[in-house]
């Protein structure tokens, strides 16, 4: 789950002076109406082939009445980790959303792996840290799994970006080619 919700501050600006926003000031409803909020809130890429590089697209949506800007920053040790962005800017209108990838390259590993990040995202309101979770196997197990049955597919929301380097035929794939931004 998004662990959430460092608050930053009201934010400088001018205010808005709509019917919806006079009224919620008066109830003292003002900072329900800011914010974002994260789609999945959590990235689950499950059991991953080494060498393989995997993506799963994050909607970061503005469910406030104000237009924010974002930042996105990946921890330093990041072990194959990477973000990639869908537009150009960092800057979201109000009920307007954004969507990112999460990629992640599997390396390789003679024993289990365990990847466990958190990728900050840092609004002008909040600072929410959005957990990215998997499981590495040896390139030897994998293959003893995958031709077992016993290996589960990737969930859906997971989709492969390099083929080339994988040992095992993925299932499902799409090329992603977007701005990296960290």
């Amino acid at each position: 789950a998004v662990v959430s919700t460092q608050s930053t501050g009201e934010p400088v600006r001018r205010g808005v002076k709509t019917s919806s926003v006079l009224a919620a000031s008066k109830r003292k409803e003002v900072t329900e109406l800011r914010g974002f909020q994260v789609y999945p809130p959590e990235v689950s890429f499950g059991v991953l082939c080494p060498n393989g590089s995997y993506a799963s697209t994050v909607t970061l949506k503005n469910v406030g009445i104000d237009s924010c800007r974002f930042q996105i920053k990946c921890p330093r040790n990041r072990d194959g980790l990477s973000i990639l962005l869908h537009t150009d800017t960092n800057f979201v209108a109000a009920g307007m959303s954004v969507k990112f990838d999460v990629c992640l390259t599997a390396g390789d590993v003679t024993d289990i792996g365990h990847v466990a990040h958190d990728v900050t995202i840092i609004t002008e309101m909040e600072i929410f840290k959005l957990p990215v979770r998997a499981t590495i196997l040896p390139t030897q197990e994998y293959d003893e799994r995958s031709r077992s049955g016993t290996l589960k597919k990737l969930p859906v929301n997971i989709k492969i970006i390099d083929v080339n380097s994988m040992g095992t035929t993925p299932t499902t794939g799409g090329m992603v080619s977007r701005k990296v931004i960290a």
